[in-house]
């Protein structure tokens, strides 16, 4: 598996959002794919609603596997936010019955921060937050493997 960018960071955003189901307008964002070993997308990472002066940025996962998620591609998404922005903080918003996403967040370092009541309609939403220096302590960040592997 690898990532992909640059020009595919539209493509990207919109296959996230048809993935996750809702009608998503991103706004001025930035997206990372995850391909498999026949180049077909399999996940994507939104980054949207960058906020400099806060260094805070927010974060949308979609994906059609489970087993996408390595070491090496964590740091590879995490490298956008973390050492090319200078963010101190990425947000995340689930919403609450989804409780694979938030199994997924908390395998990432999300840590549950707040619970917005309605927040999704008719569902809560779960406000989650990863703090660079949580970031660098994960075990993801420090994982190294072997090259050519992911």
């Amino acid at each position: 598996m690898k990532l992909v960018s640059g020009i595919w960071s539209q493509p990207v955003a919109k296959w996230a959002a048809d993935q996750i189901g809702r009608d998503i307008e991103w706004g001025p964002c930035e997206a990372i794919g995850v391909v498999d070993s026949q180049d077909t997308l399999i996940a994507g990472v939104v980054f949207s609603n960058y906020q400099p002066h806060f260094r805070n940025i927010e974060v949308s996962f979609a994906a059609i596997r489970r087993d996408w998620l390595t070491a090496n591609l964590a740091r590879g998404i995490l490298s956008y936010p973390f050492d090319q922005l200078k963010v101190s903080r990425i947000t995340c918003l689930t919403p609450k019955r989804n409780r694979a996403a938030r199994q997924f967040l908390k395998k990432f370092g999300f840590v549950e921060e707040g619970n917005v009541r309605g927040g999704f309609g008719n569902d809560d939403m779960i406000v989650s937050g990863l703090l660079e220096s949580e970031w660098r302590k994960h075990r993801y960040h420090g994982k190294t493997q072997a090259p050519g592997s992911t």
